[in-house]
């Protein structure tokens, strides 16, 4: 990845994050605290299903 797609990335990953904290504090009511709590939970969850959906490549693979 060029450094050019890296710093488009990285806005729209915050992007993700920022929506899915902000649908996360609207289902629980829109509490007047807990804002970094939020953000973090949906950076973890949604770095989660990145990791599951995109697992490592194995350093083991096979040549012939």
């Amino acid at each position: 990845m060029s450094d050019t797609e890296q710093d488009n990335a990285a806005p729209a990953f915050e992007e993700v994050i920022r929506t899915r904290a902000y649908l996360m504090w609207e289902a629980d009511g829109k509490p007047e605290s807990g804002a970094d709590q939020y953000w973090h939970q949906a950076r973890e969850r949604i770095e989660a299903e990145t990791h599951s959906a995109y697992p490592p490549a194995s350093s083991g693979a096979h040549r012939s």
